[in-house]
């Protein structure tokens, strides 16, 4: 299937979705899981990988992640509460630089992460939470994966020099369209958002940009390394 093909379906898919159910909200399962046995397994492949690193302690970064929680779309607590972040080391190199960015332009202020590299195991559970709705397409098959499934994206925010999470207008891993900056325009004419919503997410794409990090169009938290085709071309995705 072509690229062009592709593009055309994924964009009809988020079409229908927001015109479906603008506020969709995946079930909770009935018997959340914890998926100790599979993270430990991850965390013992991503430390011995000399391709990945550890940016837990990295200075001007915080761990939030959010599948190490319960409080996620899944309704399952993915990382078995690991605060554990890994990238690939082309991919810490940027997130080095966004962090002086930051400290230059935002001083006081940090990066906080809400997921970095991401096991194929993970992936499966979010692909699932999406399956058989509209909004599957927002979800990569952990067959083709996606870029956090390469150690090559992540999904994070930033703080005022309080510590604070900057208001964003939405959640992390909001199904609204006006979580992307595609539906911003709109979502600032009805009054979904404010100008300083939309200003928050501005000074955080300004910093990853600058640091040479590709924002996701449909979602304000996810930045890419590099483009995906080249990320396909030139990276392997993980095995497990």
């Amino acid at each position: 299937m072509s690229r062009i093909l592709l593009t055309v379906l994924f964009m009809c898919a988020m079409a229908l979705a927001h015109e479906t159910d603008s506020l969709f909200v995946p079930p909770k399962p009935e018997k959340p899981l914890r998926y100790c046995s599979s993270v430990k397994k991850w965390i013992e492949y991503a430390t011995a990988d000399s391709n990945l690193v550890e940016i837990t302690r990295l200075k001007g970064v915080r761990m939030d992640l959010r599948y190490a929680t319960f409080d996620n779309v899944t309704g399952h607590d993915l990382y078995c509460g690991v605060q554990r972040a890994f990238v690939h080391k082309d991919a810490a190199a940027k997130l080095r630089k966004a962090v002086k960015i930051m400290e230059r332009e935002m001083p006081g202020s940090e990066l906080v992460i809400f997921d970095a590299s991401r096991p194929l195991y993970a992936q499966e559970a979010l692909r699932k939470t999406v399956r058989g709705t509209p909004y599957s397409a927002y979800v990569s098959s952990p067959a083709t994966g996606g870029l956090h499934n390469f150690g090559l994206a992540l999904d994070l925010s930033i703080t005022d020099s309080t510590g604070a999470l900057l208001d964003m207008g939405t959640d992390f891993d909001s199904f609204e369209r006006c979580a992307g900056e595609v539906g911003e325009a709109d979502a600032l004419k009805s009054g979904r958002l404010t100008q300083q919503q939309v200003d928050n997410r501005n000074k955080l794409r300004k910093i990853m940009r600058g640091a040479g990090w590709v924002p996701l169009g449909s979602e304000w938290w996810h930045f890419n390394a590099y483009p995906s085709k080249y990320v396909r071309e030139n990276y392997p995705k993980f095995p497990l």
